[in-house]
């Protein structure tokens, strides 16, 4: 009976570590990539060379391409020109992405999703790739009008991340920035 208890007692304590146990924090290097291969992917590249973030750009990564990833920004929105110049259909970009985003888990690597093109970057081509990055994210930047219907915000909700709104595209970049290298003392 104590030893069941004692038992008990311990794998209750694991239980409780496991589910409050904090998700790894984004670092860099970052794995920066596309998921629906819109060009908005160029601007957030943009950004972060901008503020010397150490990044790898890779539109189409894989899960192979985790390998020394600190973290991943995945940035949102599908682009029938984008995946039409990437020579790859939905279907295919789905899975390569959900590849991606279940390795990402697996391997702990923190996935940022960065919707980046407001309300042009909603709509029935664009909402399933910005629900299949986002709903793996521990955290969602989305740039002001991309968010007015709350879409974003109940995928947050429901995986609780952190969701933070911003007025435009280049407001992205110090957020960014801020995540990757917090200022001493904060």
């Amino acid at each position: 009976m104590k030893r069941t208890l004692v038992l008990t007692a311990f794998a209750c304590a694991v239980l409780l570590n496991v589910a409050f146990a904090e998700a790894p924090s984004p670092a860099e290097p970052i794995l920066l990539t596309s998921c629906g291969q819109s060009a908005d992917v160029l601007m957030m590249k943009t950004l972060l060379a901008r503020d010397s973030l150490h990044f790898v750009y890779l539109p189409q990564a894989t899960y192979a391409d985790l390998a020394g990833a600190g973290s991943v920004i995945i940035v949102l929105g599908g682009s029938s020109k984008g995946l039409g110049a990437a020579k790859i259909s939905e279907t295919e970009e789905t899975a390569r992405v959900t590849a991606l985003l279940d390795s990402a888990r697996a391997k702990d690597v923190p996935v940022l999703a960065v919707h980046m093109g407001g309300l042009n970057r909603r709509g029935a081509l664009s909402d399933p790739f910005n629900r299949l990055g986002a709903a793996a994210a521990v955290r969602i930047i989305v740039v002001k009008g991309g968010n007015d219907d709350g879409f974003f915000a109940a995928i947050a909700s429901e995986n609780s991340a952190r969701l933070d709104t911003v007025d435009n595209a280049l407001l992205v970049g110090p957020l960014v920035k801020a995540i990757f290298r917090p200022a001493a003392g904060e």
